[in-house]
């Protein structure tokens, strides 16, 4: 604390401006000062007005530092406005927020539980000869859209599973990971329903782009 009030400040090193700065106790500051010196960390000098004057040797002021403590508060709270002002500015808008944000993450998990209701009756019927397993389905498509390739539809499969190794590339996994926390899952829910429309319909069926249908 001493060296960046030396260094950064043009305020004298007295007792009391120490103490001001601290926090610390007078007692403890005098004990402190002296044992500074002691270490040559700091050096003693008594100005023409007899007040003791403390100094860091070895390092230099600040030619243009505040010399109060009221331009040194002056300048921290112009400083913090501007790294507040800047926060703002780099802030993403609401059609810009990050896949983390909590909202986008709770409305994945409200998405997830939707399908996760109609998933619920899918695991009770019957499965035929040539049908799809609706468990499989939901595993593999635990590793993601890539997993949709074993019963969804093409157009849905093919273009997620490309999604998921580009953003697998290009977004660190730190980021990425509280979002693989909803999305997959929701993945597997989505690879159960695939399983469950391709058994009803006997072929495969887009879940997301409705109006259009995949043979096979």
């Amino acid at each position: 604390m001493v060296l960046e009030l030396w260094m950064k400040t043009r305020i004298p090193l007295t007792r009391a401006h120490l103490q001001y700065y601290t926090g610390v106790r007078a007692k403890k500051i005098r004990k402190w000062l002296d044992e500074l010196v002691v270490d040559s960390e700091l050096e003693l000098d008594v100005a023409d007005s007899g007040e003791m004057l403390w100094a860091v040797p070895g390092a230099s002021r600040a030619p243009d530092g505040p010399t109060t403590f009221a331009e040194l508060e002056r300048l921290e709270t112009i400083r913090a406005q501007a790294r507040r002002s800047v926060r703002s500015r780099d802030k993403p808008s609401a059609t810009e927020a990050r896949d983390d944000d909590p909202g986008v993450s709770l409305a994945l998990t409200r998405r997830a539980l939707s399908l996760a209701g109609k998933a619920t009756g899918a695991l009770d019927e019957p499965r035929g000869e040539g049908d799809k397993s609706l468990l499989l389905s939901a595993a593999l498509s635990l590793l993601g859209p890539i997993g949709w390739l074993y019963a969804g539809s093409f157009k849905e499969a093919i273009p997620g599973t490309l999604a998921q190794f580009l953003i697998a590339a290009l977004v660190p996994s730190f980021l990425l990971m509280p979002v693989l926390l909803v999305a997959l899952p929701l993945s597997s829910i989505a690879g159960l329903l695939y399983a469950w429309s391709y058994n009803r319909n006997g072929h495969r069926a887009p879940l997301f782009l409705k109006g259009s249908e995949d043979e096979g």
